[in-house]
């Protein structure tokens, strides 16, 4: 379809010469492919996805080639991390969602015993959160700051270490899915060139502690896992 042609343009035209007639015949025209090469050629979309498929997970990332991992248990982990993305969970209720045989066990061994659940993860919350503004008064310079930190770090870790109680239980989760999810890292910067941007990633966006998340940059949305209902085989 021809561009209209305003009316003073055609006043205009009236008087010119044929050259200048083809002139603008060349721009408008020009203007109207360029018009129509937007219109028909839209950008395509980028893919993320990150979906169970039998014995493996189907990955795609920033619409780079897809590749598999194995369903290990730090794949379960990634694949709860993205599905819940911004949401922080603690990483022993994390073990228990993923892992169901980790809370049963936990139960006949009175594991979390004699301190409440939720106060154990408000424990823990406290925790990271009073060593993340240590670490950071250290930095400062700020000594006096430190010094009563840490004394407030002590005094948690004394709570969480009662005689009696194994409630040790929030570091031994930490401890397992931060080394189940490694194994996963330790894999993909192994791997092609989309592994690796997967890998770099998760590194930048994951934040694995007594409690864990993932921080979902804007721009992104990921193909919903199909996160099985069983437990895990293996690390």
């Amino acid at each position: 379809m021809r561009p209209s042609i305003p009316s003073d343009l055609l006043l205009r035209l009236m008087d010119a010469t044929p050259e200048q007639y083809a002139a603008v015949e060349r721009i408008l025209g020009t203007t109207m492919v360029i018009r129509e090469s937007h219109q028909i050629t839209p950008p395509p979309a980028k893919r993320f996805v990150f979906c169970k498929a039998g014995s493996h997970w189907d990955v795609a990332f920033d619409g780079l080639t897809t590749f598999h991992l194995p369903d290990k248990l730090g794949a379960k982990y990634i694949g709860y991390f993205l599905n819940h993305a911004n949401e922080a969970i603690a990483a022993f209720d994390l073990e228990r969602v993923i892992r169901p045989e980790k809370a049963q066990a936990r139960a006949k061994d009175s594991i979390q015993g004699q301190l409440d659940a939720e106060a154990v993860r408000q424990y823990l919350r406290q925790l990271d959160d009073l060593r993340g503004q240590r670490a950071e008064a250290a930095d400062d310079g700020d000594l006096a700051t430190a010094d009563r930190l840490d004394e407030e770090i002590e005094a948690i870790e004394a709570a969480l270490k009662q005689p009696g109680q194994a409630s040790d239980a929030g570091e031994r989760a930490r401890v397992n899915v931060n080394k189940a999810v490694t194994a996963v890292l330790r894999h993909l910067r192994k791997g092609d060139a989309a592994e690796q941007a997967f890998g770099r990633h998760l590194e930048q966006f994951l934040s694995l502690g007594y409690e864990c998340s993932y921080h979902q940059p804007p721009g992104i949305s990921w193909a919903e896992p199909r996160l099985a209902s069983g437990s895990a085989t293996g690390n």
